[in-house]
């Protein structure tokens, strides 16, 4: 089942794959294309260079003679110090930054001051303006050739013509006005500029005045060293000056900070009655006697516990050594011994119960009783003992106690016997450190030497400086350049049109189907035809091979068979494109016919000069002619081509209804059966909205983009207007391109090597 052209249209197109376009990253300066650009401009960077050169050489050639004076000053200079007073003079260490300080200190007001005060420069004219002769205004001269009336004068300021006359100043303020406007040109004149990575620094000055010149540079160098000097003298008997200020208020803080330590520690003393020192001698001894005391008191205990242990226990108190060691105990125990001895006699001589051993046993009662009682009085005593050490002991421990709360006591006073000692040998070091320190002053004050010297003075210029002149015109030259590069940049970036077949993809979105060069820049359409048939192998016979090619190609599984060709605006050659196209398709060997849909304007009836009399679209669709009689067949080249004639234009009826009516959809499938290519060319897209309804009729729309003459907006435009009812858009197709131009243009591309090696073709 066959498909009319309106269900064809609502299938999608399958583009041609070009090969992408190079894409520059956005943050990427692309040189070569940047060259390019100027190179095709580079006329008008050499007529701004040349203009500028001129305009700068006038200005050169107006400017006066000025002389440069130099001189040398070298900074860092090393003190010749007798005495430490690093903190009064501070000799830096000589790095970047102190020089440029060294630069500032010559820029100050306060020495361009001393320098004018010495030269007086604020009575030379070069300097204050206000001693200079005022030229003339235009209204002065006008009134040395004629005299203009008052009242003249006063409505031309009242009109603001003439500026009225500024009020009296001041005479306090016009003087100040004065001296900054010397010093502001007399600092205009100076530059200052080390020498390297040295400690030098050149001053230089410019000036009309050869001799000026020399005098300020010399005299800005002396007054800085004197300068120096006058700021290190000061600085020294400033400090000299706060130091005795400073030195004399140490004296007396440490005049009242010993005072009051002598009052405190008097104030302890009578307080205590004695001082710590002694306090704590008296806790020493009485600490050694309180230890001896404990030793004797544990040994006493230890005695008496061993006697009372004896005695309760009834030992033997022979084996006790302080039983042992009394003399009255040793008695009794003999006299006990010899009543045993006599005892044992007598028991071996009478009898038991004799009288002799009764009284022998109650003599030996006896001497135990004395014993006993002996040894008890020997306890009696140890124990006397034992409590008169421990009475002692307890004694030493209360004065102990004693003695040492009030050492305590006296050591919270001594807290701030010490604070106030302390307080006292600061201020007493202080005090020396000051009263040393202006001593070193004192002898430093008489040695003061400059931290600068110069090395070579300023001489008098012989020849004027040319260097200013020369800047000023190389100024002048590069700015001229520079403008003219603007220039030449902003002109391109202005352009609103397509130069690069890359540039229209990448801003359409549309695959470039080919590319169409001029063959010549006032060519008529017949002209480019003849041209085509003559030269088949022409660099234009190819492009249009190569447009074909791409347009069949544009879908490959069903080529398309109705071809619409439509622009943005006229004369873009689309109606030369599609006679071009369907011309090639004869050549091969393929029926091709071109249906002229525009019914305002035709144009394929001129262009072929066929007559006005033979029938055309309008009365095929009207059903007075049959399709075989309206076709116009072309004799030299055998190209089938239904026009719209002029005279079958009606007035009162609309192209639009005419082009989406059923008939003119069922001529075009007829003549796709018939032929093998039928190609629409049809009004342009933003003029009418013809394209738009024929677009549905076609199998692919070709759009036609003119080099460097269609505006961007445009062609956006009409893209857009297509792809919002769907249009099968299969590419757009650049027209008339100057291929020597587009060579220039574009470096990257079809276009580029189309120019360059166009010799190629025949």
């Amino acid at each position: 089942m066959k498909l009319n052209r309106l269900e064809q249209a609502s299938y999608p197109v399958q583009m041609v794959q070009q090969p992408p376009a190079y894409e520059a990253d956005d943050d990427t300066i692309d040189l070569r294309s940047l060259f390019t650009t100027l190179w095709r401009g580079k006329w008008i960077v050499v007529i701004c260079t040349i203009i500028a050169s001129v305009f700068g050489f006038l200005a050169v050639s107006q400017m006066e003679p000025t002389y440069r004076a130099s001189a040398k000053v070298m900074f860092d200079i090393q003190q010749t110090n007798v005495v430490n007073i690093e903190e009064v003079l501070v000799n830096q260490q000589f790095d970047a930054s102190a020089l440029e300080d060294q630069v500032e200190v010559l820029r100050s007001t306060n020495l361009i001051e001393r320098v004018i005060e010495e030269l007086r420069l604020d009575q030379n004219p070069e300097f204050n303006p206000v001693l200079r002769i005022p030229e003339p205004t235009i209204l002065d001269r006008i009134n040395e050739i004629v005299a203009i009336p008052p009242e003249v004068t006063d409505l031309a300021m009242n009109i603001g013509l003439i500026s009225p006359p500024p009020p009296e100043p001041d005479p306090i303020e016009a003087a100040r006005r004065e001296r900054l406007e010397v010093i502001n040109n007399v600092l205009s004149g100076l530059s200052l500029q080390p020498v390297g990575r040295s400690r030098v620094i050149q001053i230089s000055y410019v000036s009309d005045n050869p001799r000026t010149a020399a005098q300020v540079v010399n005299t800005i160098a002396e007054q800085y060293i004197v300068d120096q000097l006058e700021a290190k003298l000061e600085a020294t008997r400033a400090a000299t000056s706060w130091l005795s200020t400073r030195v004399e208020e140490l004296r007396l803080r440490v005049q009242t900070a010993e005072e009051n330590v002598e009052a405190a520690r008097s104030e302890l003393s009578d307080e205590t009655g004695q001082t710590l020192e002694v306090t704590q001698q008296q806790l020493e001894a009485l600490n050694a006697s309180l230890a001896t005391a404990r030793a004797n008191g544990s040994r006493l205990e230890a005695l008496y516990n061993r006697l009372t242990d004896a005695v309760e226990n009834d030992r033997d108190l022979g084996a006790i050594s302080e039983f042992r060691a009394s003399a009255l105990i040793q008695r009794y125990r003999q006299q006990q011994d010899e009543l045993l001895a006599q005892r044992v006699a007598l028991e071996g001589t009478v009898r038991a119960g004799h009288p002799a051993l009764v009284r022998l046993e109650q003599q030996l009662t006896e001497v135990q009783r004395n014993i006993s009682a002996e040894a008890g009085r020997i306890v009696s005593a140890s124990e006397i003992d034992l409590k008169a050490a421990q009475a002692q002991e307890a004694s030493l421990m209360d004065e102990v106690r004693r003695l040492e709360q009030k050492a305590l006591e006296q050591s919270r006073n001594q807290v701030q016997l010490r604070q106030l000692d302390r307080e006292a040998e600061a201020s007493r070091v202080l005090y020396e450190n000051f009263l040393g320190r202006l001593q070193e002053t004192s002898e430093q004050e008489d040695l003061q030497e400059a931290d600068a010297r110069v090395l070579s003075p300023a001489e008098q210029p012989l020849f004027p400086e040319g260097q200013a002149k020369r800047r000023a015109l190389m100024i002048a030259v590069l700015l001229g350049g520079v403008v003219g590069v603007g220039l030449v940049i902003l002109l391109d970036r202005l352009n609103n049109t397509f130069r690069s077949p890359n540039q229209l993809e990448d801003l359409s979105g549309e695959n470039v189907l080919g590319v169409l060069p001029a063959i010549g820049s006032r060519m008529k359409r017949s002209d480019i035809i003849k041209h085509f048939r003559e030269k088949p192998s022409s660099s234009l016979a190819e492009s249009i091979r190569n447009l074909r090619t791409s347009i069949l190609f544009s879908n490959i599984d069903k080529p398309p068979k109705v071809v619409m060709f439509t622009s943005s605006v006229p004369r873009e050659g689309k109606s030369t494109s599609s006679m071009l196209i369907a011309m090639t398709s004869r050549q091969m060997g393929k029926s091709a016919i071109i249906v002229d849909c525009d019914l305002r304007l035709p144009a394929l009836a001129r262009l072929l000069n066929a007559a006005d009399g033979q029938p055309g679209l309008i009365s095929v669709l009207e059903g007075t002619t049959e399709i075989e009689d309206a076709v116009f067949k072309d004799p030299e080249s055998g190209l089938h081509v239904l026009m719209t004639r002029s005279g079958e234009r009606n007035k009162n009826i609309n192209a639009a209804d005419i082009l989406s009516s059923k008939k003119f959809e069922e001529l075009i499938e007829e003549l796709s059966q018939e032929y093998d290519l039928v190609i629409l060319d049809t009004p342009p897209t933003l003029v009418v909205t013809d394209a738009r309804i024929i677009s549905k009729l076609a199998d692919a729309v070709v759009y036609a983009v003119r080099w460097d003459s269609t505006p961007r907006g445009a062609v956006m435009e009409g893209l857009k207007e297509l792809k919002s009812i769907d249009a099968p858009l299969a590419g757009v197709v650049m027209t008339l391109i100057n291929e020597e131009k587009a060579s220039r243009y574009s470096y990257e591309g079809y276009s580029y090597y189309k120019g360059r090696y166009k010799d190629y073709y025949g």
